[in-house]
C-alpha cells in the first residue's frame, strides 16, 4: 500500500477580524464568527482544524499530522483531499487565512 501524499506546507491561521466561538450540540460543532456575525455548522475535520489553529499558526503538514492521529487507517487515503477541501471551505467562509 502506498503512503498518502502529505499536502503542501502552506501555513494557516485564524482570521484576525473577530473571534471564533465554538459550541457542540449533539455531536455537531457550530462556530460563531464575532467579526462577521455569522454562524456556521462545521464538519468534524473542520472543527479539529479550527481547534489546532486556535492554538497556533499551523502549516498543512502539521494539520495533516494532527488529523492523522484521529483518523482510522481505512480513511487515511482520503485525509489529504479532505484537509485541502476543508481549508478551502474555511477560507471561503473567512474563518481562516494564509499566514
Amino acid at each position: 500500500m502506498s503512503t498518502p501524499a502529505v499536502p503542501e506546507t502552506r501555513s494557516w491561521r485564524i482570521a484576525p477580524a473577530g473571534q471564533l466561538l465554538t459550541a457542540e450540540f449533539d455531536g455537531q460543532t457550530v462556530v460563531y464568527h464575532t467579526g462577521a456575525g455569522h454562524t456556521h455548522w462545521v464538519s468534524p475535520v473542520a472543527a479539529e482544524v479550527l481547534n489546532c489553529l486556535n492554538r497556533s499558526i499551523q502549516d498543512e503538514a502539521g494539520l495533516y499530522a494532527a488529523l492523522s492521529e484521529l483518523v482510522s487507517q481505512e480513511d487515511m487515503p482520503m485525509l489529504a483531499g479532505s484537509l485541502r477541501e476543508t481549508l478551502d471551505h474555511l477560507k471561503n467562509l473567512s474563518l481562516i487565512e494564509p499566514a
